[in-house]
């Protein structure tokens, strides 16, 4: 019986024994796999949070090279800044991002809210559209209280971007009434996001700051062209108008003696500009030439930014004036239009 008795006693305990080695390999097995699971997860949801982080990331010297070597070529480089210039003062208090889409309100709510370039504030066509005549730019007034309700100052480095032409109207506006401490980025939100880097949706308000022009050093003379000026510029040998719409546009209805330079062709499938030697066969092979005073136009002065930006500031020609009231003006004044459909139209 005592016999019988040990003997169960030994079996139990080498069951207890086994048991608990099976029980420690699990353990070690569960520690192992939960871990690994942690480390994966943590892999996937990690985002780069310094400067140092997203260059080593996302820096491309090769782009970067390449970007900044087109950029020299013009006449005027200082009025461009790469994504790649952009991603390395992004942290910079000083510069300060203005998202140009908001052609109107509507299609603000369809960008800015679905992703933006971080830090960057949004601001709407309408708010620096003149309040009395349709279209036109904003007064200087109107335009500075807007800007330093948003934020700017005036040792703000404004950078601007969007995928309309706004971007290149509010440039001129800037430059047209005195403030030069503004660039274009180049190519825009979709070259930003080609480059791989982050967006945010993340609404990004700053505090107002004082924000005024010095009309001391307005150009308005030098770029705005008022009707009665293109109405002279009509037939003379000093000018040349340039229509900045779409072909078939310019076909249907045009000031008197336009040459048409699509805004499109300016730029790249990237949407960022052409090099200088490029934009400057274009301007001449529609005999747009820089010995002449130029005056560019479009339906309502926005895709012509784009034309008198690249005449302007990348190719440095000397004498180029928007024409604010555009053909929208032009008609409803009465002025005599081309066309060819029908030679004239009142």
């Amino acid at each position: 019986m005592e016999v019988q008795r040990s003997d169960k006693r030994k079996g139990l305990i080498a069951v207890k024994g086994i048991f608990t080695v099976v029980l420690i390999i699990l353990i070690i097995i569960g520690t192992f796999v939960l871990g690994g699971c942690n480390r994966k997860k943590q892999s996937v949801v990690t985002i780069p949070t310094t400067p140092a982080q997203v260059e080593e990331k996302k820096e491309d010297p090769a782009f970067r090279l390449a970007a900044t070597e087109k950029i020299s070529g013009y006449a005027h480089p200082e009025a461009l800044i790469s994504v790649y210039d952009l991603n390395q003062k992004i942290y910079d208090p000083g510069t300060f991002i203005l998202d140009t889409r908001g052609r109107s309100y509507a299609v603000f709510q369809s960008s800015y809210p679905q992703g933006h370039i971080p830090g960057a504030v949004p601001i709407l066509h309408e708010h620096y559209s003149h309040p009395t005549y349709t279209g036109r730019i904003a007064p200087p007034l109107q335009l500075q209280n807007l800007l330093g309700g948003l934020g700017v100052s005036n040792d703000s480095a404004i950078v601007l971007y969007g995928n309309d032409g706004l971007q290149a109207r509010l440039y001129w506006a800037l430059k047209m009434y005195g403030y030069d401490n503004v660039k274009i980025l180049d190519g825009g939100l979709d070259k930003w996001k080609e480059a791989g880097y982050d967006i945010t949706p993340a609404n990004s308000p700053r505090r107002p700051e004082t924000f005024e022009f010095d009309l001391d050093k307005s150009k308005t003379e030098q770029m705005l062209a008022s009707m009665t000026e293109v109405k002279a510029a009509v037939g003379s040998g000093n000018y040349i108008i340039v229509d900045a719409r779409y072909k078939d546009d310019y076909s249907y209805r045009r000031i008197p003696g336009s040459v048409n330079l699509y805004y499109a062709e300016l730029l790249n499938s990237d949407q960022t500009f052409k090099p200088a030697q490029d934009l400057k066969a274009l301007a001449e092979g529609k005999n747009i030439v820089k010995n002449k005073n130029i005056i560019v136009y479009c339906d309502s002065g926005v895709s012509s930014s784009l034309v008198w930006f690249a005449l302007s500031e990348l190719l440095g020609y000397p004498s180029v004036k928007l024409y604010d009231g555009a053909l929208y003006e032009w008609v409803k004044q009465g002025c005599t239009t081309d066309s060819n459909l029908n030679k004239t139209s009142q």
